[in-house]
């Protein structure tokens, strides 16, 4: 089995992104595998707590782009770019951070979908 065929789609909340065009897109697109507000699998409770993203990546992400005041457009281009080469070559750390997903899951189901963070 390939691995998009075991794959799933994690959608946002957001509501501009539920629209019927775009959730018909994604039952089309993949079948009975997306997580959003509606439908097939309902955004989880605390899902910002549940996305690498979230937790770790957006964060990492600021850390290299802003630690030094840019002046113009382009450089703020460049130094997404580069923080985005830096993250993407940093195998290690990146799954490190997916493999927590499993312990975040675990505390947001003993958590009955209630705050977790402080049990991590």
């Amino acid at each position: 089995m390939d691995k998009r065929s075991r794959m799933y789609f994690q959608h946002d909340g957001a509501p501009p992104h539920s629209s019927s065009g775009v959730t018909n897109f994604l039952n089309y697109r993949f079948p009975g595998q997306w997580i959003g507000r509606y439908d097939p699998h309902h955004w989880p409770a605390r899902s910002p707590d549940l996305s690498p993203l979230d937790y770790c990546v957006w964060g990492w992400m600021k850390e290299l782009v802003y630690n030094v005041k840019l002046a113009t457009r382009d450089a703020l281009l460049g130094r997404i770019l580069d923080a985005t080469d830096h993250i993407r070559n940093n195998q290690l750390k990146l799954l490190r951070a997916t493999r927590t997903v499993h312990n975040r899951v675990a505390a947001c189901v003993a958590a009955g979908g209630g705050i977790f963070e402080n049990q991590l």
